[in-house]
Protein backbone atom coordinates (compact mmCIF):
# COMPACT_ATOMS: atom_id res chain seq x y z
CA UNK A 1 0.00 0.00 0.00
CA UNK A 2 1.26 3.51 -0.70
CA UNK A 3 0.53 4.69 3.30
CA UNK A 4 2.94 1.42 4.01
CA UNK A 5 6.15 3.06 1.89
CA UNK A 6 9.21 2.58 3.75
CA UNK A 7 11.98 5.40 4.37
CA UNK A 8 13.26 4.56 1.23
CA UNK A 9 10.92 5.60 -0.81
CA UNK A 10 11.22 8.01 -3.44
CA UNK A 11 9.55 11.20 -3.18
CA UNK A 12 6.70 12.16 -5.11
CA UNK A 13 6.93 14.12 -8.26
CA UNK A 14 5.88 18.10 -8.51
CA UNK A 15 2.46 18.83 -9.23
CA UNK A 16 3.16 20.51 -13.06
CA UNK A 17 2.09 24.00 -11.89
CA UNK A 18 4.47 23.26 -9.34
CA UNK A 19 7.55 22.87 -11.93
CA UNK A 20 6.91 25.57 -13.51
CA UNK A 21 7.56 28.56 -10.62
CA UNK A 22 11.13 29.58 -10.81
CA UNK A 23 12.87 29.28 -7.24
CA UNK A 24 14.71 31.92 -5.61
CA UNK A 25 18.17 30.61 -6.58
CA UNK A 26 17.45 30.13 -10.34
CA UNK A 27 16.42 33.85 -9.70
CA UNK A 28 19.72 34.94 -7.87
CA UNK A 29 22.16 34.36 -10.93
CA UNK A 30 20.02 36.39 -13.43
CA UNK A 31 19.32 39.42 -10.97
CA UNK A 32 20.91 43.22 -12.06
CA UNK A 33 23.86 44.89 -10.47
CA UNK A 34 22.87 46.41 -6.69
CA UNK A 35 22.84 49.96 -6.66
CA UNK A 36 25.52 50.67 -4.36
CA UNK A 37 27.26 49.26 -7.21
CA UNK A 38 26.34 52.27 -9.59
CA UNK A 39 27.02 54.46 -6.62
CA UNK A 40 31.04 53.24 -5.99
CA UNK A 41 31.05 53.96 -9.73
CA UNK A 42 30.25 57.30 -9.44
CA UNK A 43 32.38 58.36 -6.69
CA UNK A 44 35.58 56.96 -8.19
CA UNK A 45 34.58 58.88 -11.55
CA UNK A 46 34.43 62.09 -9.56
CA UNK A 47 37.12 60.97 -7.30
CA UNK A 48 39.08 61.09 -11.10
CA UNK A 49 37.95 63.92 -12.06
CA UNK A 50 38.68 66.30 -9.26
CA UNK A 51 42.11 64.53 -9.59
CA UNK A 52 42.87 65.98 -12.71
CA UNK A 53 41.67 69.27 -11.94
CA UNK A 54 43.75 69.77 -8.77
CA UNK A 55 46.95 68.48 -11.01
CA UNK A 56 46.25 71.09 -13.94
CA UNK A 57 45.50 73.58 -11.51
CA UNK A 58 48.86 73.10 -10.01
CA UNK A 59 50.24 72.90 -13.40
CA UNK A 60 48.87 76.11 -14.19
CA UNK A 61 50.31 78.06 -10.87
CA UNK A 62 53.62 76.48 -11.24
CA UNK A 63 53.93 78.04 -15.10
CA UNK A 64 52.86 81.56 -13.64
CA UNK A 65 55.54 81.07 -10.66
CA UNK A 66 58.29 79.98 -13.20
CA UNK A 67 57.00 83.08 -15.23
CA UNK A 68 56.92 85.56 -12.36
CA UNK A 69 59.89 84.48 -10.51
CA UNK A 70 62.34 81.79 -11.83
CA UNK A 71 62.11 82.81 -15.55
CA UNK A 72 63.24 86.60 -14.74
CA UNK A 73 65.88 85.08 -12.68
CA UNK A 74 67.46 82.81 -15.51
CA UNK A 75 67.25 85.39 -17.92
CA UNK A 76 68.39 88.58 -16.44
CA UNK A 77 70.40 86.58 -13.90
CA UNK A 78 70.04 87.00 -10.07
CA UNK A 79 71.26 90.68 -9.42
CA UNK A 80 69.48 92.19 -12.08
CA UNK A 81 66.82 94.64 -10.58
CA UNK A 82 63.32 95.67 -12.33
CA UNK A 83 63.74 100.14 -13.00
CA UNK A 84 60.96 101.45 -11.45
CA UNK A 85 58.90 104.14 -12.82
CA UNK A 86 60.80 107.65 -12.30
CA UNK A 87 58.41 109.87 -14.46
CA UNK A 88 56.58 112.78 -11.94
CA UNK A 89 59.18 112.53 -9.31
CA UNK A 90 61.66 115.25 -8.19
CA UNK A 91 65.03 114.74 -8.59
CA UNK A 92 65.96 114.07 -4.96
CA UNK A 93 62.72 111.58 -5.09
CA UNK A 94 64.54 109.64 -7.60
CA UNK A 95 67.19 109.20 -6.22
CA UNK A 96 65.73 107.87 -3.21
CA UNK A 97 63.54 105.59 -5.16
CA UNK A 98 66.75 103.97 -7.16
CA UNK A 99 69.14 103.67 -4.03
CA UNK A 100 67.58 100.61 -2.25
CA UNK A 101 67.70 99.10 -5.79
CA UNK A 102 71.08 99.31 -6.01
CA UNK A 103 70.96 101.38 -8.96
CA UNK A 104 72.38 105.27 -9.63
CA UNK A 105 70.63 108.30 -11.24
CA UNK A 106 72.36 110.15 -13.80
CA UNK A 107 70.99 113.26 -15.56
CA UNK A 108 70.99 113.42 -19.14
CA UNK A 109 69.48 116.30 -19.36
CA UNK A 110 66.93 119.20 -18.92
CA UNK A 111 63.83 120.74 -21.41
CA UNK A 112 60.86 122.62 -21.46
CA UNK A 113 57.90 121.15 -21.13
CA UNK A 114 54.34 122.62 -20.05
CA UNK A 115 53.19 119.60 -18.29
CA UNK A 116 55.49 118.82 -15.35
CA UNK A 117 57.12 121.31 -12.96
CA UNK A 118 60.50 122.92 -13.22
CA UNK A 119 62.58 119.71 -11.63
CA UNK A 120 60.72 117.02 -12.31
CA UNK A 121 61.84 113.55 -13.67
CA UNK A 122 60.55 113.97 -17.34
CA UNK A 123 62.07 110.79 -19.39
CA UNK A 124 63.97 107.95 -18.00
CA UNK A 125 66.35 105.50 -20.14
CA UNK A 126 65.75 102.40 -19.38
CA UNK A 127 61.98 102.69 -19.28
CA UNK A 128 59.98 101.52 -16.68
CA UNK A 129 59.64 97.51 -15.67
CA UNK A 130 62.54 96.73 -17.67
CA UNK A 131 65.67 95.12 -15.96
CA UNK A 132 69.00 96.22 -15.23
CA UNK A 133 72.37 94.54 -13.58
CA UNK A 134 72.81 96.29 -9.57
CA UNK A 135 75.39 99.13 -9.75
CA UNK A 136 73.82 100.61 -12.91
CA UNK A 137 72.32 104.28 -13.97
CA UNK A 138 68.84 105.16 -15.12
CA UNK A 139 69.54 107.92 -17.20
CA UNK A 140 66.42 111.31 -17.01
CA UNK A 141 65.63 114.58 -18.76
CA UNK A 142 64.15 117.00 -16.35
CA UNK A 143 61.48 119.34 -17.11
CA UNK A 144 61.81 122.81 -17.24
CA UNK A 145 58.51 123.67 -16.80
CA UNK A 146 56.40 125.90 -18.95
CA UNK A 147 58.97 128.31 -21.32
CA UNK A 148 58.35 131.85 -21.47
CA UNK A 149 59.44 134.76 -23.70
CA UNK A 150 59.98 138.28 -23.71
CA UNK A 151 58.13 140.89 -25.75
CA UNK A 152 60.73 142.45 -28.26
CA UNK A 153 60.48 145.91 -28.94
CA UNK A 154 58.26 146.71 -31.94
CA UNK A 155 58.34 150.33 -31.77
CA UNK A 156 58.71 152.02 -35.28
CA UNK A 157 58.84 148.23 -37.33
CA UNK A 158 56.81 147.20 -39.98
CA UNK A 159 53.85 145.15 -39.47
CA UNK A 160 55.89 142.28 -41.08
CA UNK A 161 58.90 142.67 -39.32
CA UNK A 162 57.09 143.13 -35.88
CA UNK A 163 55.26 139.87 -37.32
CA UNK A 164 58.78 138.08 -37.58
CA UNK A 165 60.45 139.27 -34.38
CA UNK A 166 57.33 137.88 -32.71
CA UNK A 167 57.99 134.36 -33.78
CA UNK A 168 61.59 134.32 -33.18
CA UNK A 169 60.83 135.18 -29.77
CA UNK A 170 58.36 132.01 -29.63
CA UNK A 171 55.84 134.40 -29.72
CA UNK A 172 52.26 134.97 -32.19
CA UNK A 173 50.81 137.96 -33.61
CA UNK A 174 47.48 138.69 -31.83
CA UNK A 175 44.77 141.74 -32.88
CA UNK A 176 46.25 144.67 -35.00
CA UNK A 177 44.42 148.17 -34.58
CA UNK A 178 45.22 150.60 -37.45
CA UNK A 179 44.65 153.85 -36.14
CA UNK A 180 46.20 157.88 -36.83
CA UNK A 181 49.75 158.40 -34.85
CA UNK A 182 51.82 161.15 -35.24
CA UNK A 183 54.88 159.46 -33.80
CA UNK A 184 55.43 157.15 -36.71
CA UNK A 185 54.38 156.67 -40.37
CA UNK A 186 51.78 155.14 -42.12
CA UNK A 187 51.93 151.51 -41.65
CA UNK A 188 54.70 151.04 -39.02
CA UNK A 189 53.79 149.64 -35.35
CA UNK A 190 53.24 152.46 -32.71
CA UNK A 191 52.68 150.22 -30.06
CA UNK A 192 52.00 146.43 -28.63
CA UNK A 193 49.72 145.12 -26.30
CA UNK A 194 51.69 143.85 -23.70
CA UNK A 195 54.17 146.29 -23.79
CA UNK A 196 57.99 145.53 -25.32
CA UNK A 197 59.71 143.34 -21.99
CA UNK A 198 56.63 141.96 -20.97
CA UNK A 199 57.33 138.36 -19.68
CA UNK A 200 54.73 136.15 -21.46
CA UNK A 201 54.27 132.25 -21.78
CA UNK A 202 55.64 130.47 -24.79
CA UNK A 203 53.22 130.96 -28.20
CA UNK A 204 51.25 133.76 -26.42
CA UNK A 205 49.22 136.56 -28.88
CA UNK A 206 50.92 139.92 -28.58
CA UNK A 207 48.53 142.82 -30.02
CA UNK A 208 49.70 145.44 -32.55
CA UNK A 209 48.83 148.80 -33.00
CA UNK A 210 49.62 150.07 -36.73
CA UNK A 211 49.92 153.57 -37.62
CA UNK A 212 47.46 154.97 -40.71
CA UNK A 213 49.87 157.97 -40.51
CA UNK A 214 49.17 161.22 -38.47
CA UNK A 215 45.32 162.08 -37.89
CA UNK A 216 43.56 165.67 -38.24
CA UNK A 217 45.72 168.11 -36.57
CA UNK A 218 43.69 168.79 -33.00
CA UNK A 219 43.74 171.75 -30.47
CA UNK A 220 43.17 172.07 -26.61
CA UNK A 221 40.27 174.86 -26.78
CA UNK A 222 41.61 177.80 -24.10
CA UNK A 223 39.43 179.26 -21.61
CA UNK A 224 38.87 182.70 -23.08
CA UNK A 225 36.24 184.27 -20.46
CA UNK A 226 36.63 187.82 -19.50
CA UNK A 227 39.00 188.91 -22.45
CA UNK A 228 38.32 191.23 -25.30
CA UNK A 229 36.54 189.51 -28.00
CA UNK A 230 38.34 190.85 -31.12
CA UNK A 231 42.29 189.75 -30.08
CA UNK A 232 40.67 186.14 -29.48
CA UNK A 233 38.94 185.71 -32.56
CA UNK A 234 41.52 187.37 -34.23
CA UNK A 235 44.28 184.58 -32.41
CA UNK A 236 41.61 181.76 -32.83
CA UNK A 237 41.47 182.41 -36.69
CA UNK A 238 45.01 182.53 -37.06
CA UNK A 239 45.08 179.03 -36.22
CA UNK A 240 42.51 178.56 -39.31
CA UNK A 241 39.56 178.34 -36.66
CA UNK A 242 36.42 179.64 -37.89
CA UNK A 243 35.19 181.62 -35.09
CA UNK A 244 31.17 183.26 -34.89
CA UNK A 245 30.06 186.15 -32.61
CA UNK A 246 25.81 185.63 -32.61
CA UNK A 247 23.52 188.72 -32.08
CA UNK A 248 26.02 190.79 -33.79
CA UNK A 249 28.55 191.50 -30.55
CA UNK A 250 31.78 192.25 -31.87
CA UNK A 251 33.35 194.65 -29.02
CA UNK A 252 33.18 193.90 -25.11
CA UNK A 253 34.78 191.06 -23.17
CA UNK A 254 33.48 187.55 -23.57
CA UNK A 255 30.73 186.09 -21.20
CA UNK A 256 30.26 182.78 -23.15
CA UNK A 257 32.59 180.22 -25.29
CA UNK A 258 31.80 177.02 -27.05
CA UNK A 259 33.55 174.47 -26.64
CA UNK A 260 34.25 174.66 -23.48
CA UNK A 261 37.42 175.65 -22.08
CA UNK A 262 39.94 172.25 -22.31
CA UNK A 263 38.09 170.46 -25.06
CA UNK A 264 40.42 169.67 -27.85
CA UNK A 265 39.11 170.27 -31.42
CA UNK A 266 39.92 169.46 -34.29
CA UNK A 267 41.16 172.73 -37.08
CA UNK A 268 37.60 172.32 -38.94
CA UNK A 269 35.79 173.01 -35.78
CA UNK A 270 33.48 176.36 -35.09
CA UNK A 271 34.01 178.32 -32.26
CA UNK A 272 30.98 180.09 -30.98
CA UNK A 273 31.83 183.58 -28.85
CA UNK A 274 29.61 185.68 -27.38
CA UNK A 275 30.58 189.57 -25.72
CA UNK A 276 28.77 191.82 -23.74
CA UNK A 277 28.59 194.48 -26.32
CA UNK A 278 30.59 196.74 -24.16
CA UNK A 279 33.95 198.70 -24.64
CA UNK A 280 36.40 197.88 -21.17
CA UNK A 281 37.96 201.18 -20.81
Amino acid sequence: MADDAGPDAEPAAAPPEAAGEASPAADAGTAPVPDRRRRRGLRAFITTVSVLVAALLAFAIGITLFNAVLMPRLVHGVNDVQVPNLQGLTLEQAEQTLRPLGLQLSRAGERFDPSLPRGRVLEQDPAPGEFLRGGRRVSVVASLGEEFSSVPALFGESQRSAEVLLRSAGLRLGVITRAPNEDVGEGLVAGSDPGAETVLPREAAVSLLVSTGPGEESFVMPDVLGREIGSVRRQLESFGLEVETPHGASVGPIVAQEPAPGSRILRTAKVTLQASGRVIR
